[in-house]
């Protein structure tokens, strides 16, 4: 009966639980599609909360840096304000790996932004960011693009 929990613990601790480089892929496009579909609530819903969530910063359009992108609790009026510029964001490239010592999956590559107050046709730009394992799954902690 002790054993399951604990054979549960080693698989999270391992990265082979439903914390892995795969699911945090899958989270990530997840993300991309609903953060191009203005699934604001659905999209806010993927970052962990206060005190897991770190930051989520961008560079020009909807520059957001320094201490608002430490900030959890403007995150959705963020998004928002991306929605009603119709921003889009797709992957184009993605890689990931899980961090033991950390129990986060960080992940990076590239994708393309396009919105109203952008140029057209810009060219893929580098991303990062970590997943959270500490429920089990990947939870965003970090992501700037």
């Amino acid at each position: 009966m002790f054993l399951a929990p604990l054979v549960s613990v080693a698989l999270l601790a391992s990265g082979r639980g439903g914390c892995t480089a795969d699911a945090t892929k899958t989270l990530v496009s997840s993300f991309a599609r609903s953060y191009s579909a203005g699934r604001v609530a659905a999209i806010d819903r993927m970052f962990a909360p206060e005190p897991r969530f770190q930051w989520f910063s961008s560079g020009a359009p909807g520059a957001r840096a320094g201490a608002p992108a430490d900030d959890r609790s403007t995150l959705r009026r963020y998004f928002r304000a991306r929605v009603r510029a119709h921003e889009r964001i797709r992957v184009t490239e993605l890689g990931a790996g899980y961090d033991p010592k950390r129990r986060i999956v960080n992940f990076g590559g590239k994708l393309v932004r396009s919105a109203d107050d952008t140029r057209p046709r810009r060219p893929p730009q580098d991303f990062k960011g970590a997943a959270d394992c500490v429920s089990g799954r990947p939870t965003l902690i970090v992501w700037s693009m």
